[in-house]
C-alpha cells in the first residue's frame, strides 16, 4: 500500500471494469450494494475479492436508478434516504458477516453523494443510517478554513480526495460533463495523488491551488488511466 496513513481506496463491485486489476493495490474498496449497480451474487463475489486482498470493505449505495447509474438526484425526504440506504448497507453487512469480515464505512455513490452535500434531507438521512450502524461516513474533504457542512453532526467522517477529478477554488469537484471533470492522463492523476497525499494540495481548473483535508483517497475503479495511475503509485511504494 501506498500513502502513509491515508487509505487508497476505489469504487468497485460496479459490474464495470477489472476489480482483479486494482484490488491488490489498494487499501479499502467502496462496494456498491444493489443501489446504482450490482446484485447479491456480485457482491458475494466483490467482498470474498476483497477479503482475499485484505481490503477493507465500505458500503457504496447510491439512489436506484440504473439507467443513470445513480447520477441524477431524486427528490427524497430524510425518512425515504434512510430506508433507501439502509436497506443497501444491510445487504452487505450481511454478506460481509457471512465472509468473516466487518464494514469499515458508507459511502454514498453518484448524486447521492453530491447531494449530501446540498440538500439538509439527505444529509441527515445518511447520518441517521450511519449512526444506527456504527459506521463513519465518507464525505467531501474541506479546505483547510472550512469548518463543512457536517459540523456538529455526531457521527464519524472520513474526509475523502479524488486523484482524478478536477476541482474548483472552492474545493468542489468540476460537474461531469464539463471538460476537465476527469483527468484522462495516468500521469497527471499521479502527479495529482502525489500533491494530495503529500501537501494536501490541489491544482484547480482555473489554476489556483487550495488545502484539503482528507483521510482517504479515491480512483475510480472504472476509469482505466485511474487504474494504471494507482498501479504506478504502488510500484513505486
Amino acid at each position: 500500500m501506498v500513502g502513509g496513513e491515508m487509505e487508497m481506496s476505489a469504487d468497485l463491485g460496479e459490474m464495470v471494469g477489472d476489480d482483479g486489476l486494482i484490488m491488490p493495490v489498494i487499501s479499502m474498496g467502496n462496494v456498491a450494494c444493489g443501489g446504482h449497480a450490482s446484485c447479491r451474487e456480485h457482491m458475494v463475489e466483490t467482498v470474498r475479492l476483497a477479503v482475499a486482498h485484505g481490503v477493507k470493505i465500505s458500503a457504496h449505495p447510491g439512489y436506484c436508478d440504473r439507467e443513470n447509474f445513480g447520477r441524477v438526484s431524486v427528490e427524497l425526504s430524510g425518512d425515504e434516504v434512510l430506508e433507501l440506504v439502509r436497506g443497501q448497507v444491510g445487504l452487505l453487512r450481511g454478506i460481509c458477516e457471512e465472509e468473516g469480515v466487518e464494514l469499515s464505512g458508507i459511502k454514498p455513490h453518484g448524486a447521492l453523494y453530491h447531494d449530501m452535500m446540498c440538500v439538509g434531507a439527505v444529509r441527515d438521512g445518511l447520518v441517521r443510517v450511519a449512526r444506527e450502524f456504527g459506521l463513519p461516513l465518507v464525505v467531501p474533504a474541506v479546505r483547510g478554513d472550512d469548518g463543512g457542512w457536517f459540523e456538529g453532526c455526531a457521527v464519524d467522517l472520513m474526509r475523502e480526495v479524488f486523484a482524478d477529478r478536477g476541482y474548483m477554488e472552492d474545493g468542489g469537484l468540476v460537474a461531469r460533463g464539463v471538460e476537465g471533470a476527469v483527468h484522462a492522463d495516468a500521469e497527471r492523476i499521479v502527479a495529482q495523488a502525489r500533491m494530495l497525499m503529500g501537501e494536501g494540495v490541489v491544482v484547480c481548473a482555473d489554476g489556483s491551488r487550495i488545502n484539503l483535508v482528507a483521510d482517504t483517497i479515491c480512483f475510480h475503479g472504472d476509469h482505466a488511466a485511474s487504474v494504471t495511475a494507482l498501479r504506478c503509485l504502488y510500484a513505486e511504494g
